[in-house]
Order: C-alpha cells, then structure tokens, then sequence
C-alpha cells in the first residue's frame, strides 16, 4: 500500500509538471509553436512518452489545462453569482442584479487569479489563443463544457438589453470578452517587463476593467 501511494505521488507530480510545462510554453510561444518534445523537456521528464502516457497527445494535454482551469473559475462564478442574487432577493424586489454587478462575478474571479498567481497568467495567454477566430478548430475542447455559470451570467446580462437585436448582442459579447482576455494579457506582458512603469495598481486597473466591461454591454444602440 505505501509503495502504491509514493507511486501515485510521483504519477500526479508527473501530470502537474506536464500540465504547468505545457500552459507556460503553450502560453508565451503559441499552441502550434510548442512541441511534445519542448513541453517533456520543460517539465524535466527524461522519458520522452510521458505526455502519451498522460494524455494521450498534445491536445489532450491542451484540454486537460483547459478542464484544470475552467472547472475551479466556473466553481467560483457560481459562488459570486449565489452570493449576489441571495444578496439581492433579500433586499430588493428586483430579482435580477444590475449588469455592473454581474460583470463584477464574470470577470474577477479571473482577474483576481490572473492577477494573484503565475500559472493563471501563463493560462490566460494561452487561453486569448483559444477564444480567438484563429482558435476556432480548438472550440470542442472547451465550448458548452464548463462555462454554464459565464453563460447564465450573459443571459441575465441580456435581460437588461431588450432593445438590442440578436446578432448585435452576440457582438457586444463577444467583443467585451476579447476586450477582458486581451487587456489582461497587456497587464500580464507589462508585469513581465523590468522597468515597465504600470501607472495604476491593481486595484484601479480592475476598476476600469470592469467600467469599460460594463459599458460594452450597457450602451445605447448607435446608428451609423
């Protein structure tokens, strides 16, 4: 029994240090630039079919890192989202929150992440690839698997826009969450840079990060 849980110790400390590798290369490289061979060096394994063993192939180590990650944000917009509408079912009688307050459970959990801890910064990188038109062929990985709580978040969004057709929507949607991941890229890129003068803390950088969110969302439909 011992010998079989210092076995399973060194297995998962394998996978761990294969799926960090594979995030951090993947991330700053670019996915098709990173070869099994780069990430199984980067990881310090010897045995060069650690990945196969693992995952099967690099894609799978792609949504492995993908599964990591989305399970625990989606776990914690859930939380943030219970937390507010409980907040708000108690004190008002307007059961849907105001969209700034559901932007705030959208993004923060991933900025705080990003913003917190290395490995979320090699992830949101890597994950700018992903949600991108170039990455639509990575789409099944990830798509209708674990983003239900950012999808309820949209739809309660959507709620508070009625005036504003379908395919305009999906736009201000998709062009806010291109907005998030990107400028958390920069703040990620100018962090890494010795000298690089980031003129406001994070505390106002995530306060304009969700203004600008939220006005992406909220304002009124324009002719041309």
């Amino acid at each position: 029994m011992v010998q079989n849980s210092m076995v399973q110790k060194k297995t998962d400390k394998t996978r761990e240090a294969l799926l960090l590798a594979g995030e951090e290369l993947m991330g700053w490289r670019g996915i098709e630039a990173v070869s099994v061979r780069d990430i199984n060096a980067r990881a310090g394994q010897k045995n060069t079919s650690a990945i196969r063993y693992h995952f099967d192939n690099k894609e799978g180590l792609l949504e492995a890192i993908l599964d990591d990650r989305m399970v625990h944000l989606d776990r914690l917009r859930a939380d943030a989202l219970a937390g507010l509408l409980t907040q708000g079912t108690a004190s008002t009688k307007k059961t849907t929150p105001p969209v700034a307050e559901l932007v705030r459970v959208l993004i923060l959990p991933l900025a705080h992440m990003v913003i917190a801890h290395e490995p979320w910064q090699n992830y949101i990188l890597l994950l700018a690839q992903i949600v991108s038109a170039q990455g639509a062929s990575y789409q099944p990985l990830w798509h209708g698997k674990h983003d239900g709580t950012a999808v309820a978040i949209i739809q309660l969004c959507r709620t508070q826009q009625p005036d504003l057709d379908p395919v305009h929507w999906e736009q201000r949607v998709r062009d806010m969450m291109t907005f998030t991941i990107g400028s958390l890229c920069e703040r990620v890129y100018t962090a890494r840079q010795a000298g690089r003068d980031r003129r406001l803390t994070d505390e106002q950088y995530l306060a304009h990060l969700l203004g600008m969110a939220t006005l992406m969302l909220t304002a009124p439909p324009l002719g041309l």
